[in-house]
Parts: structure tokens; sequence; C-alpha cells
């Protein structure tokens, strides 16, 4: 059985496919996804359904760094992830320099501190001494806006930035630029930045609700939108909640019915003409009361030629949208 909160880290990606399986995995044009019936429409509308409110938002990013000066190997990536959260105060922040760090809140609302970091490498081996420096983190909220319909990732005024190894790896936000350029005069090198999973955290009320996310499937590709929803046949209304959707930028890639007996299952779909895999457990949606969680993940292929969760394809996953909806606040 899928464990949610494990979902949080993208190392377990490996474990929620397990339980799904590798043998029946069907394969899908979004293109080309049309529905079944007249009484069932082949495209999405955010606009004529209520969309959840999110809880919070965790981006993770791999920066890979140039090579070290004298030295012939690469130094180990860095794994960085920022949540974005809410507070009774209002939207929260907080970093971590690892994929299994603990979290650093980040309080006020704009400042710059030092993180001791450590390598993947050497978190695995055992080994405990670091072979990254410490890096610097800025940030600066005070003039971010928000979307109205209370995510509390801000879409534009602000920048996170950390630098290590005379290194930029990372930068987030409409700002970062502007900030990288004026506090080191555009003198600092940029390693190669990419998120590797997005985790979306929301309260969903009405079954009926559909949730939304803007992603890139590959680095450089096209951003899209991908909607969750859940509702009875030919219904708009919540019901029974008894089919599943997925849609990427409006179309339906995905249509799972009977969830009470397929609360499991997978699909590939092809975005951009790469190959996606959609899966979902609503297992803890029937079958528990509190808190009741729903998890819908997407995650890329690295190659086309790939099978599922291979031991090399697990080594260097592609980039995965985790939705994670819960009937209550956890």
């Amino acid at each position: 059985m899928v464990s949610a909160s494990s979902l949080l880290l993208p190392s377990s990606v490996r474990d929620f496919a397990s339980c799904i399986g590798d043998g029946a995995v069907r394969v899908a044009d979004v293109a080309a996804c049309t529905a079944p019936s007249s009484t069932r429409t082949s495209t999405c509308s955010a606009s004529s359904t209520t969309a959840s409110p999110t809880l919070s938002v965790t981006v993770s990013y791999r920066a890979t760094l140039l090579l070290a000066d004298g030295s012939s190997t690469p130094p180990p990536p860095l794994h960085l992830r920022l949540t974005w959260g809410h507070s009774p105060v209002g939207p929260t922040l907080s970093f971590a320099p690892s994929a299994t760090a603990r979290a650093i809140q980040l309080h006020r609302r704009r400042g710059s501190r030092s993180v001791p970091t450590r390598s993947g490498s050497g978190d695995e081996d055992g080994g405990g001494e670091p072979t990254t420096p410490s890096l610097a983190l800025f940030w600066d909220l005070t003039a971010a806006r928000y979307d109205p319909a209370g995510s509390p990732e801000p879409v534009c005024g602000y920048y996170v930035v950390a630098v290590a190894s005379a290194e930029v790896v990372l930068a987030v936000g409409d700002l970062a630029a502007e900030f990288v350029k004026a506090k080191f005069e555009g003198q600092v090198p940029r390693a190669r930045i990419a998120p590797v999973s997005r985790v979306e955290r929301v309260v969903v009320s009405d079954p009926a609700a559909m949730h939304a996310a803007r992603v890139r499937f590959a680095e450089g590709g096209p951003e899209h939108e991908v909607s969750v929803s859940c509702g009875s046949p030919g219904s708009g209304s919540g019901g029974g909640g008894d089919e599943l959707w997925v849609c990427v930028d409006g179309k339906r890639a995905v249509q799972a019915c009977r969830l009470r007996w397929n609360f499991r299952g997978n699909q590939t779909v092809f975005v951009d003409g790469a190959p996606v895999d959609v899966m979902w457990d609503l297992h803890g949606w029937w079958f528990r009361e509190t808190p009741g969680c729903a998890v819908v993940m997407l995650r890329a292929r690295s190659a086309l030629e790939s099978r599922l969760w291979l031991e090399e394809e697990a080594a260097a996953p592609g980039f995965s949208l985790i939705v994670q909806a819960f009937k209550t606040p956890p």
C-alpha cells in the first residue's frame, strides 16, 4: 500500500509504481483522446468548475555544477527543494538543501543566509564529509503577488537565488535574473538547473472540483496546463465521484471509471511526442476516513524507448507532477 506522505519525496516514485505494476500500461495520444459517448465531453474547462484550495506547493530542483577547477570529475549534482505554504499570517517559504534534508523555514520576507549542504553520494554512502561548500541563499518576497485562487506560490514580483561553488545553483522568480546581475555584476556562472518534481497538496470539499497546475514535462519544452477532477458520468456535479479525469491543455488524456474498484491504475499518454506515465491511487480517498487522500502522478520518461521503472530509468527519472487531494486538511 502506498503512503501518501512518502510521495512528497521524488525517491519514492518507484514505490508508487510498484503497487500499480508495469503489465497493464495503456497508451493514448492526448490529441486523439475522444469521449466514448455523447454524454461525456472530450475537453475539460476549468472555468466551469470550482477550484480546490492549495495547501502547499513543493518543487524540487537538480543543479548540475560545472567542472571544478583542476578536476576532471564533475562535482555531484545538488538537489534543492522549495516549499510554499500557508500560515495564519500569510504565505510561507521553506528551503531544503537536499532531497532528504529537513526544510529551513524562512521567516523574513527578505533576507540572506548561509546553508550547509552535502552531496547526494556522501549521504548514500555513509560518508559524513560534505563534498560541496555551504551555499548562500537570497530571497525577496516583499513585492510578491499571488494568484487570487489561493495558491501560496507567488506568480510574480519575487526571487529566490542560491549560489554554491561560485555558481548560481537556483534562480526562481521573475526578478531572479535582475538580482543576480545587480548582486554579482553578471560574473557568476549558472549551473544547469532543472525542476525534477512538483507536489501540490490540495483540499477537495467537492469531488467535482478541478485542480489545475502548469508544468513543463521536458527541459526547454512548452508549458502545459494539467487538470485533475472527479465526478459522476454525465454529470457536472460531484455525485458519487465515479470517474477520474486527467486533462492536458483542456484535452482529456485519461478517463478512469468505476473508481471504487478501479481505485489504482496507470496509463501512458504522449505529450509533445514523448511518453508521460499517468498513475493514480485513490484507495485512501475511498477507504479511509481521515485525511482521505487521493494521489495522481504524471511522470515524463527520460527516453522514448525506456520501460516503466527499470533501474536505469529510476536512476535518471523525468519530471514528475504529483497532486495529493485531501477531504480535510491533514
